[in-house]
């Protein structure tokens, strides 16, 4: 569709459509070291505890990609305040879960087209079960923000895709 291919990390197969999604595995990987990372961290696709006080969430940053029906998305975490956090497991389950106000927390994964990012303030929004909470970058200067909140070109967004992907 869009003349390039490449080849996923992954699953090592050549795709010639340009990818919408990257992601992390886990926040604060590269400060636990291999070792104790077992010993020190739950991890789940969805949330992480380190050391039981560090707590965090996975959530989506979209940037609209303008002309395009699929957003850029950073599958991304942040940190959540314990009581925030527990809120949230509460509330799983519940139907109605996005209808919460939104949480407080900063961004605690890189972003590579966009760094530095980490600890940059966000707002957790949790939506629908099934559905990651959606991520809104909250300083409104960062580079990051401007993109989620005014959209990129699809040149732009080809770059980017380049980049992550060498």
């Amino acid at each position: 569709m869009f003349g390039i291919k490449w080849k996923c990390r992954h699953c090592g197969q050549a795709h010639d459509d340009m990818p919408v999604c990257f992601g992390i595995e886990a926040p604060w990987r590269a400060l636990v070291s291999e070792e104790a990372f077992h010993s020190r961290v739950e991890l789940s696709d969805s949330w992480c505890v380190v050391d039981n006080e560090h707590f965090f969430v996975r959530g989506h940053i979209e940037i609209p990609i303008i002309n395009h029906a699929t957003p850029l998305t950073f599958s991304v975490w942040s940190s959540l305040s314990e009581e925030n956090f527990n809120r949230r497991q509460d509330r799983w389950n519940d139907p109605d879960r996005g209808y919460d106000p939104p949480s407080f927390g900063w961004l605690c994964s890189p972003i590579r087209p966009y760094d530095p990012v980490l600890h940059l303030p966000l707002l957790v929004q949790d939506r629908e079960p099934g559905i990651v909470p959606l991520f809104t970058v909250t300083q409104i200067d960062h580079t990051l923000a401007v993109d989620q909140r005014n959209g990129i070109t699809i040149a732009q967004w080809h770059k980017m895709v380049l980049s992550l992907l060498h």
